[in-house]
Protein backbone atom coordinates (compact mmCIF):
# COMPACT_ATOMS: atom_id res chain seq x y z
CA UNK A 1 0.00 0.00 0.00
CA UNK A 2 0.88 3.23 -0.57
CA UNK A 3 1.79 5.74 2.25
CA UNK A 4 -1.16 7.89 1.58
CA UNK A 5 -3.52 4.54 1.14
CA UNK A 6 -2.52 3.52 4.04
CA UNK A 7 -3.28 6.33 6.05
CA UNK A 8 -6.63 6.19 4.95
CA UNK A 9 -6.55 2.69 5.43
CA UNK A 10 -5.91 3.95 9.30
CA UNK A 11 -8.33 6.50 8.83
CA UNK A 12 -11.05 4.51 8.22
CA UNK A 13 -10.47 1.88 11.01
CA UNK A 14 -10.44 4.77 13.37
CA UNK A 15 -14.10 5.62 12.21
CA UNK A 16 -15.07 2.47 12.03
CA UNK A 17 -14.26 1.55 15.54
CA UNK A 18 -15.57 5.04 17.29
CA UNK A 19 -18.78 3.75 15.54
CA UNK A 20 -18.50 0.71 16.40
CA UNK A 21 -18.41 2.00 20.77
CA UNK A 22 -20.74 4.12 19.53
CA UNK A 23 -22.95 1.42 18.59
CA UNK A 24 -22.51 -0.59 21.76
CA UNK A 25 -23.24 2.36 24.17
CA UNK A 26 -26.64 3.58 22.19
CA UNK A 27 -27.28 -0.12 22.66
CA UNK A 28 -26.95 -0.67 26.48
CA UNK A 29 -28.20 3.02 26.76
CA UNK A 30 -31.90 2.08 24.85
CA UNK A 31 -31.96 -1.37 27.28
CA UNK A 32 -31.18 0.60 30.55
CA UNK A 33 -33.83 3.24 29.35
CA UNK A 34 -36.05 0.48 28.72
CA UNK A 35 -35.85 -0.99 32.13
CA UNK A 36 -35.21 2.48 34.01
CA UNK A 37 -38.28 4.12 33.26
CA UNK A 38 -40.80 1.40 32.84
CA UNK A 39 -41.60 1.39 29.54
CA UNK A 40 -40.62 -2.41 29.26
CA UNK A 41 -43.20 -3.15 31.43
CA UNK A 42 -45.98 -0.82 30.13
CA UNK A 43 -45.23 -2.08 26.84
CA UNK A 44 -45.58 -5.84 28.06
CA UNK A 45 -48.69 -5.45 30.08
CA UNK A 46 -50.14 -3.74 27.06
CA UNK A 47 -49.74 -7.17 25.21
CA UNK A 48 -51.04 -9.33 27.63
CA UNK A 49 -54.03 -7.30 27.84
CA UNK A 50 -54.32 -7.52 23.67
CA UNK A 51 -53.66 -11.27 24.02
CA UNK A 52 -53.54 -13.29 27.39
CA UNK A 53 -51.78 -16.18 25.87
CA UNK A 54 -48.20 -15.91 26.52
CA UNK A 55 -47.23 -17.44 23.41
CA UNK A 56 -49.14 -15.15 21.67
CA UNK A 57 -48.25 -12.08 24.18
CA UNK A 58 -44.21 -12.72 24.10
CA UNK A 59 -44.28 -12.34 20.14
CA UNK A 60 -46.66 -9.18 19.71
CA UNK A 61 -44.11 -8.03 22.76
CA UNK A 62 -40.64 -8.60 20.52
CA UNK A 63 -42.27 -7.18 17.38
CA UNK A 64 -42.88 -4.20 18.97
CA UNK A 65 -39.30 -3.87 20.67
CA UNK A 66 -37.56 -5.11 17.13
CA UNK A 67 -39.23 -2.50 15.21
CA UNK A 68 -38.92 0.30 17.67
CA UNK A 69 -35.15 -0.43 18.05
CA UNK A 70 -34.29 -0.96 14.50
CA UNK A 71 -35.99 2.91 13.59
CA UNK A 72 -33.38 4.02 16.54
CA UNK A 73 -30.63 2.53 15.20
CA UNK A 74 -31.37 3.14 11.52
CA UNK A 75 -30.08 6.63 11.37
CA UNK A 76 -26.60 5.07 12.59
CA UNK A 77 -26.59 2.12 10.81
CA UNK A 78 -27.32 4.35 7.82
CA UNK A 79 -23.74 6.46 8.78
CA UNK A 80 -21.99 3.12 9.21
CA UNK A 81 -23.05 0.66 6.48
CA UNK A 82 -23.65 3.52 3.76
CA UNK A 83 -22.50 6.79 4.48
CA UNK A 84 -19.03 5.21 5.70
CA UNK A 85 -18.23 2.69 3.25
CA UNK A 86 -19.40 5.19 0.24
CA UNK A 87 -17.18 8.19 2.03
CA UNK A 88 -13.85 5.75 1.65
CA UNK A 89 -14.82 4.49 -1.80
CA UNK A 90 -16.26 1.27 -0.90
CA UNK A 91 -19.44 0.89 -1.49
CA UNK A 92 -21.54 0.37 -4.67
CA UNK A 93 -24.57 -0.04 -3.43
CA UNK A 94 -27.77 2.55 -4.28
CA UNK A 95 -29.70 3.90 -1.40
CA UNK A 96 -32.96 2.07 -2.65
CA UNK A 97 -30.85 -1.33 -2.48
CA UNK A 98 -29.47 -0.54 0.86
CA UNK A 99 -32.90 0.41 1.99
CA UNK A 100 -34.14 -3.08 0.06
CA UNK A 101 -31.66 -4.74 2.48
CA UNK A 102 -32.48 -3.45 5.49
CA UNK A 103 -36.30 -4.23 4.85
CA UNK A 104 -35.34 -8.22 4.25
CA UNK A 105 -32.54 -7.69 7.49
CA UNK A 106 -35.22 -6.24 9.30
CA UNK A 107 -38.03 -9.25 8.55
CA UNK A 108 -35.00 -12.21 8.83
CA UNK A 109 -34.30 -10.74 12.28
CA UNK A 110 -38.15 -10.46 13.64
CA UNK A 111 -39.15 -13.98 12.53
CA UNK A 112 -35.81 -15.28 13.95
CA UNK A 113 -35.97 -13.14 17.37
CA UNK A 114 -39.62 -14.17 17.60
CA UNK A 115 -39.03 -17.77 17.41
CA UNK A 116 -35.84 -17.84 19.76
CA UNK A 117 -37.50 -15.44 22.60
CA UNK A 118 -40.76 -17.35 22.67
CA UNK A 119 -38.79 -20.84 23.03
CA UNK A 120 -36.65 -19.30 25.73
CA UNK A 121 -39.69 -17.60 27.23
CA UNK A 122 -41.25 -20.90 27.43
CA UNK A 123 -38.41 -22.44 29.18
CA UNK A 124 -37.85 -19.72 31.90
CA UNK A 125 -41.97 -20.66 32.46
CA UNK A 126 -41.56 -24.18 32.69
CA UNK A 127 -37.57 -24.96 34.13
CA UNK A 128 -37.57 -21.94 36.37
CA UNK A 129 -34.01 -21.67 37.60
CA UNK A 130 -32.28 -24.00 35.72
CA UNK A 131 -34.18 -22.52 32.15
CA UNK A 132 -30.42 -21.49 31.45
CA UNK A 133 -29.38 -25.50 30.94
CA UNK A 134 -32.47 -26.09 28.41
CA UNK A 135 -32.25 -22.34 26.69
CA UNK A 136 -28.23 -23.37 25.81
CA UNK A 137 -29.31 -26.88 24.68
CA UNK A 138 -32.23 -25.45 22.54
CA UNK A 139 -29.92 -22.29 21.07
CA UNK A 140 -26.71 -25.27 20.47
CA UNK A 141 -29.48 -27.13 18.02
CA UNK A 142 -30.87 -23.83 16.79
CA UNK A 143 -27.07 -22.69 15.77
CA UNK A 144 -26.43 -26.07 14.13
CA UNK A 145 -29.56 -25.93 12.34
CA UNK A 146 -28.96 -22.22 11.13
CA UNK A 147 -25.41 -22.89 10.15
CA UNK A 148 -26.65 -25.69 8.20
CA UNK A 149 -29.60 -23.94 5.70
CA UNK A 150 -27.23 -20.04 6.54
CA UNK A 151 -25.60 -20.89 2.55
CA UNK A 152 -28.76 -22.66 0.60
CA UNK A 153 -31.67 -19.98 2.38
CA UNK A 154 -30.27 -17.11 3.64
CA UNK A 155 -27.50 -15.55 2.09
CA UNK A 156 -29.04 -15.87 -1.70
CA UNK A 157 -31.77 -13.90 -0.38
CA UNK A 158 -28.76 -10.99 -0.16
CA UNK A 159 -26.35 -11.95 -2.77
CA UNK A 160 -26.35 -13.89 -6.25
CA UNK A 161 -24.68 -16.84 -5.90
CA UNK A 162 -23.58 -18.94 -9.25
CA UNK A 163 -21.39 -22.07 -9.50
CA UNK A 164 -17.69 -21.16 -10.66
CA UNK A 165 -17.70 -21.75 -14.58
CA UNK A 166 -13.87 -21.07 -15.62
CA UNK A 167 -13.23 -24.60 -16.01
CA UNK A 168 -9.23 -24.18 -15.95
CA UNK A 169 -10.03 -22.37 -12.84
CA UNK A 170 -12.43 -25.38 -11.12
CA UNK A 171 -9.68 -27.67 -12.48
CA UNK A 172 -7.34 -26.17 -10.47
CA UNK A 173 -9.44 -25.90 -7.98
CA UNK A 174 -10.62 -29.58 -7.64
CA UNK A 175 -6.87 -30.87 -8.16
CA UNK A 176 -5.66 -29.12 -4.74
CA UNK A 177 -8.88 -30.53 -3.21
CA UNK A 178 -8.21 -34.06 -3.98
CA UNK A 179 -4.74 -33.75 -3.14
CA UNK A 180 -5.13 -33.12 0.30
CA UNK A 181 -8.07 -35.81 0.15
CA UNK A 182 -11.41 -33.11 -0.01
CA UNK A 183 -14.20 -33.71 -1.70
CA UNK A 184 -15.73 -30.22 -2.43
CA UNK A 185 -19.79 -29.83 -2.71
CA UNK A 186 -19.64 -26.85 -4.51
CA UNK A 187 -17.24 -23.50 -5.11
CA UNK A 188 -19.39 -20.97 -5.83
CA UNK A 189 -19.09 -17.16 -7.32
CA UNK A 190 -20.81 -14.84 -5.00
CA UNK A 191 -22.07 -11.24 -6.77
CA UNK A 192 -20.41 -8.81 -3.97
CA UNK A 193 -19.88 -6.50 -6.75
CA UNK A 194 -23.59 -5.13 -7.08
CA UNK A 195 -22.87 -3.98 -2.97
CA UNK A 196 -19.10 -3.28 -2.59
CA UNK A 197 -15.57 -3.20 -3.92
CA UNK A 198 -14.44 -5.28 -1.13
CA UNK A 199 -13.28 -8.94 -1.55
CA UNK A 200 -14.09 -12.14 -0.08
CA UNK A 201 -14.37 -15.64 0.36
CA UNK A 202 -15.10 -18.20 3.10
CA UNK A 203 -16.31 -21.18 4.01
CA UNK A 204 -19.85 -22.22 4.97
CA UNK A 205 -22.89 -24.74 5.81
CA UNK A 206 -22.96 -27.92 7.57
CA UNK A 207 -23.26 -31.46 5.88
CA UNK A 208 -24.78 -31.34 2.65
CA UNK A 209 -25.18 -27.51 2.53
CA UNK A 210 -21.16 -27.21 2.81
CA UNK A 211 -19.64 -25.19 0.14
CA UNK A 212 -16.59 -22.64 -0.40
CA UNK A 213 -18.04 -18.83 -1.77
CA UNK A 214 -15.72 -17.14 -3.60
CA UNK A 215 -16.47 -13.03 -4.18
CA UNK A 216 -16.80 -11.73 -7.86
CA UNK A 217 -14.65 -9.04 -6.32
CA UNK A 218 -12.02 -11.81 -5.48
CA UNK A 219 -12.08 -13.87 -8.98
CA UNK A 220 -11.97 -11.00 -11.29
CA UNK A 221 -8.91 -9.22 -9.71
CA UNK A 222 -7.36 -12.33 -8.87
CA UNK A 223 -4.90 -14.55 -10.61
CA UNK A 224 -4.86 -18.35 -10.53
CA UNK A 225 -2.23 -18.79 -8.18
CA UNK A 226 -3.97 -16.16 -5.87
CA UNK A 227 -7.55 -17.34 -5.62
CA UNK A 228 -5.53 -20.98 -5.34
CA UNK A 229 -4.03 -19.88 -2.02
CA UNK A 230 -7.27 -18.57 -0.60
CA UNK A 231 -9.50 -21.60 -1.76
CA UNK A 232 -6.55 -23.99 0.11
CA UNK A 233 -6.85 -21.23 3.40
CA UNK A 234 -10.88 -22.05 3.40
CA UNK A 235 -10.20 -26.27 2.61
CA UNK A 236 -7.93 -25.75 5.71
CA UNK A 237 -10.86 -24.45 7.50
CA UNK A 238 -13.11 -27.41 6.59
CA UNK A 239 -10.16 -30.27 7.13
CA UNK A 240 -9.46 -28.60 10.48
CA UNK A 241 -13.45 -29.16 11.63
CA UNK A 242 -13.31 -25.28 12.10
CA UNK A 243 -17.08 -24.95 11.91
CA UNK A 244 -17.94 -27.31 14.59
CA UNK A 245 -14.75 -26.27 16.38
CA UNK A 246 -16.72 -22.69 16.27
CA UNK A 247 -19.84 -24.32 17.18
CA UNK A 248 -18.52 -25.92 20.10
CA UNK A 249 -17.01 -22.78 21.60
CA UNK A 250 -20.31 -20.67 21.22
CA UNK A 251 -21.72 -23.43 23.01
CA UNK A 252 -19.35 -23.22 25.86
CA UNK A 253 -19.80 -19.18 26.08
CA UNK A 254 -23.93 -19.37 25.25
CA UNK A 255 -24.18 -21.56 28.82
CA UNK A 256 -21.37 -19.60 30.22
CA UNK A 257 -23.22 -16.07 29.32
CA UNK A 258 -26.97 -17.86 30.04
CA UNK A 259 -25.52 -19.08 33.54
CA UNK A 260 -24.13 -15.43 34.59
CA UNK A 261 -27.69 -14.29 33.20
CA UNK A 262 -29.71 -16.45 35.63
CA UNK A 263 -27.52 -15.47 38.71
CA UNK A 264 -28.24 -11.54 37.66
CA UNK A 265 -31.66 -11.81 36.98
CA UNK A 266 -32.71 -13.46 40.37
CA UNK A 267 -30.37 -10.54 42.03
CA UNK A 268 -31.56 -7.52 40.14
CA UNK A 269 -35.19 -8.25 38.90
CA UNK A 270 -36.50 -6.57 42.06
CA UNK A 271 -34.68 -2.84 40.82
CA UNK A 272 -36.96 -2.67 38.24
CA UNK A 273 -40.17 -4.04 39.45
CA UNK A 274 -40.26 -7.43 38.40
CA UNK A 275 -40.78 -10.70 40.68
CA UNK A 276 -40.58 -13.41 37.64
CA UNK A 277 -37.53 -14.17 35.55
CA UNK A 278 -40.56 -15.38 32.85
CA UNK A 279 -41.84 -11.98 32.77
CA UNK A 280 -41.59 -10.83 28.83
CA UNK A 281 -41.19 -7.35 30.24
CA UNK A 282 -37.82 -8.11 31.91
CA UNK A 283 -36.25 -8.70 28.50
CA UNK A 284 -34.28 -5.97 28.44
CA UNK A 285 -32.78 -6.74 31.57
CA UNK A 286 -31.82 -10.57 30.19
CA UNK A 287 -30.49 -8.92 27.11
CA UNK A 288 -28.39 -6.47 29.09
CA UNK A 289 -26.37 -9.51 30.70
CA UNK A 290 -25.91 -11.25 27.71
CA UNK A 291 -24.98 -7.96 26.46
CA UNK A 292 -22.43 -7.20 28.91
CA UNK A 293 -21.42 -10.78 28.89
CA UNK A 294 -20.55 -10.98 25.27
CA UNK A 295 -18.74 -7.71 25.34
CA UNK A 296 -16.29 -9.49 28.58
CA UNK A 297 -15.52 -12.55 26.40
CA UNK A 298 -15.41 -10.71 22.83
CA UNK A 299 -11.31 -10.86 23.67
CA UNK A 300 -11.15 -14.19 24.32
CA UNK A 301 -13.85 -15.44 21.28
CA UNK A 302 -11.43 -13.22 18.62
CA UNK A 303 -8.31 -15.04 20.25
CA UNK A 304 -9.59 -18.30 19.61
CA UNK A 305 -11.17 -17.12 15.90
CA UNK A 306 -7.48 -15.60 15.22
CA UNK A 307 -5.51 -19.38 16.27
CA UNK A 308 -8.10 -21.00 13.77
CA UNK A 309 -6.88 -18.42 10.96
CA UNK A 310 -3.38 -19.12 11.56
CA UNK A 311 -3.81 -22.42 11.48
CA UNK A 312 -5.15 -22.36 8.51
CA UNK A 313 -2.99 -20.12 6.93
CA UNK A 314 0.00 -23.13 7.77
CA UNK A 315 -2.17 -25.59 5.98
CA UNK A 316 -2.60 -23.07 2.85
CA UNK A 317 0.59 -22.63 2.57
CA UNK A 318 1.53 -26.66 3.30
CA UNK A 319 -1.00 -27.78 0.73
CA UNK A 320 0.13 -24.90 -2.54
CA UNK A 321 3.95 -24.64 -1.80
CA UNK A 322 3.53 -20.99 -2.97
CA UNK A 323 4.30 -18.14 -0.12
CA UNK A 324 4.48 -15.43 -2.71
CA UNK A 325 0.45 -15.70 -3.73
CA UNK A 326 -0.05 -15.54 -0.54
CA UNK A 327 1.60 -12.72 -0.12
CA UNK A 328 0.69 -11.10 -2.81
CA UNK A 329 -3.13 -12.37 -1.97
CA UNK A 330 -3.08 -10.71 1.14
CA UNK A 331 -1.44 -7.62 0.40
CA UNK A 332 -4.37 -7.25 -2.46
CA UNK A 333 -6.90 -7.54 0.40
CA UNK A 334 -5.24 -4.88 2.29
CA UNK A 335 -5.56 -2.53 -0.74
CA UNK A 336 -8.77 -3.54 -2.10
CA UNK A 337 -10.62 -3.72 0.79
CA UNK A 338 -8.72 -0.81 2.39
CA UNK A 339 -7.75 -2.78 5.64
CA UNK A 340 -5.22 -1.59 8.15
CA UNK A 341 -2.05 -3.82 7.19
CA UNK A 342 -0.81 -2.75 11.09
CA UNK A 343 -3.97 -2.10 13.86
CA UNK A 344 -2.87 -0.89 17.14
CA UNK A 345 -2.09 -4.47 18.88
CA UNK A 346 -5.17 -3.29 21.58
CA UNK A 347 -7.21 -2.84 19.06
CA UNK A 348 -6.53 -6.37 17.20
CA UNK A 349 -6.27 -7.83 20.62
CA UNK A 350 -10.29 -6.72 21.15
CA UNK A 351 -11.52 -6.34 18.04
CA UNK A 352 -10.10 -8.44 15.49
CA UNK A 353 -11.24 -12.20 14.59
CA UNK A 354 -8.28 -12.10 11.89
CA UNK A 355 -4.77 -11.63 12.79
CA UNK A 356 -3.75 -8.59 10.64
CA UNK A 357 -2.55 -8.80 7.19
CA UNK A 358 0.62 -7.41 8.11
CA UNK A 359 1.73 -9.81 10.44
CA UNK A 360 0.17 -12.59 8.33
CA UNK A 361 2.14 -11.62 5.36
CA UNK A 362 5.22 -11.37 7.21
CA UNK A 363 4.39 -15.51 8.20
CA UNK A 364 4.12 -15.74 4.74
CA UNK A 365 7.88 -14.39 4.00
CA UNK A 366 9.01 -16.06 7.01
CA UNK A 367 7.39 -19.60 5.80
CA UNK A 368 9.28 -18.76 2.52
CA UNK A 369 12.78 -18.28 3.75
CA UNK A 370 12.68 -21.51 6.04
Amino acid sequence: MTGERRARAKQYERIHNWLYLGDIVLTLGILVVLLWTGASATIAQWARTVVPNPWLHVPLYVTVLVLGLKLMFLPLSYVVDYRLEHRFGLSTETLTGWLKDQAKSLALNLGLGVVVVDVVYFLLRQFGEWWWVAAGMFLLVFGVALSAVYPVWILPRFFKLTPVEDESLRAKLTALAQRVDVRLLGIYRMQLSDKTRKANAAFAGLGRTRRILLGDTLLDRFTPDEIEVVLAHEIAHYKHRDVARLLAWNALTVFGGLWVTEQTLTRALAWFGFTERADIGALPLLALCLVVFGLVVMPLNNAFSRWREWEADRAALAMTGNADAMVRALEKLAEQNLADPEPHPWIEFLLHDHPSLGRRIAFAKRWAGA
